[in-house]
């Protein structure tokens, strides 16, 4: 979620993918993220994780929440605002990339 396949999340401010440069490896129930081109390193615990997991299975982000909303007990306003959250930090380091979708 995964280094030579391009995996895609809709969001209304474009598609966001996987870099080709990341390699992942779960690890106890943790994915560790490595940028192969910078370096970077990132660690996801169990939910960042399935998060990672959606989005190399080509999720959309709307199925993303809801596939996370049924599996995690928590409020949807946080989901979304965690998911948020991590997206930035994701996009920030290189890691997932945002491609602006044409309309």
């Amino acid at each position: 979620m995964a280094t030579a396949l391009a995996s895609y999340v809709v969001s209304e401010q474009g598609r966001l993918r996987i870099s080709e440069d990341v390699v992942f490896e779960v690890v106890a129930g943790e994915a560790v993220l490595l940028h192969l081109g910078t370096g970077v390193y990132f660690t996801l615990n169990p939910t960042g994780t399935r998060f990672w997991q959606l989005v190399e299975e080509g999720e959309d982000l709307d199925r993303v929440r809801e596939r996370m909303l049924a599996e995690f007990d928590v409020p949807a306003e946080r989901l979304v605002a965690d998911l948020e959250r991590l997206v930035g930090e994701l996009e920030a380091k290189g890691l997932l990339v945002r491609e602006k979708v044409g309309r």
